[in-house]
């Protein structure tokens, strides 16, 4: 078979080298020169909300010309809780002289062996502080399950260096010091029998939410566990049932379990509950049936394991 003698000739450099040039060649539009002196549009930002501490009982009162997001600015709480703690409806609208309930962001709930002390050390806040932001006077006395919220401001005095510390100490009166403890009222003390020292999941079911950060700037101090309404909750070690009660809303019925070493575990959101205050129970027994009490959208149990009362995350104590 013949072969044209018309094929396509090799591209050489000489040949590279003329595309080049001739594209050199081109005349480019040359890019204008932007004036040195070019003036600058200036905007006002809109002015900011003054931060607010929220009332110790909660309450505010709407004034006129306010919105529910000008108020979660000025309180730091979220607009969504705000809609639902007050059941306000589309679309959305508060009226001057309307009272609203706001949940804090930060708030402390009183575990059994909790002191003011104790608190203030773990916030970095003072004494005097949280006094001052729930309304009560120095001592304090806590009670089991009471709300404490939390100032939204560090106590530099605490967490600042000696230099600091000092100063304040020179200029401000030190507050006053308690070491009282929580105790329940009219409710008498149970000591924890032997626990064998492991622990068990107190529910099977979907984990809906992990130890630690959660929504709205909160510490989630446990995790909440998804199952079906009326599910068996079982005791997670032998201990005894120091507190039962419905005092925190957001918890729901809770109930509090004391354990050897200081170890407390925690069961909210409980629908029935099957143990007395004072009772000793093994571990695997139950103590309730799940539900949907307090502040949650679905049948779930909030579990905590507390140790010298700090949180710890179960996963680190259960396999």
């Amino acid at each position: 078979m013949s072969v044209h003698s018309s094929r396509v000739k090799p591209i050489t450099l000489i040949g590279i080298g003329v595309c080049l040039l001739s594209l050199a060649s081109c005349s480019l539009p040359k890019k204008q020169a932007e004036p040195v002196n070019k003036p600058v549009s200036v905007v006002t930002a809109p002015k900011r909300e003054p931060i607010l501490a929220i009332p110790p009982d909660g309450m505010i009162t709407v004034a006129d010309g306010e919105t529910l997001y000008t108020i979660a600015a000025r309180y730091q709480v979220n607009p969504r809780a705000i809609v639902e703690d007050n059941e306000i409806g589309p679309p959305y609208i508060v009226t001057a002289g309307q009272r609203l309930k706001l949940r804090p962001q930060r708030f402390h709930i009183v575990f059994p062996g909790d002191s003011t002390e104790s608190i203030a050390q773990r916030y970095g806040v003072s004494e005097e502080q949280i006094a001052v932001a729930n309304g009560l006077e120095l001592p304090l006395s806590l009670v089991i399950g009471q709300l404490l919220i939390l100032p939204a401001e560090p106590y530099f005095v605490i967490s600042g260096d000696a230099a600091a510390s000092d100063m304040a100490a020179s200029t401000l009166a030190a507050p006053a010091v308690s070491t009282q403890v929580a105790q329940a009222p009219k409710r008498k003390r149970f000591v924890a029998p032997e626990a064998g020292g492991t622990f068990m999941w107190p529910v099977k079911g979907e984990v809906l939410a992990e130890f630690g950060p959660a929504a709205r700037g909160v510490h989630n101090d446990g995790i909440n566990i998804g199952a079906a309404a009326g599910a068996e909750v079982v005791a997670a070690a032998e201990g005894t049932v120091a507190f039962i009660g419905k005092e925190i809303k957001s918890f729901g019925t809770l109930v509090l379990v004391k354990h050897k070493d200081g170890v407390i575990t925690a069961y909210a959101h409980l629908d029935e509950v099957l143990v007395a205050e004072g009772d000793n129970v093994g571990m695997g027994q139950q103590i309730g049936t799940v539900g949907q009490t307090g502040k949650v959208d679905t049948p779930q149990l909030h579990f905590e394991i507390r140790k010298a009362r700090r949180p710890i995350d179960p996963r680190t104590l259960i396999s």
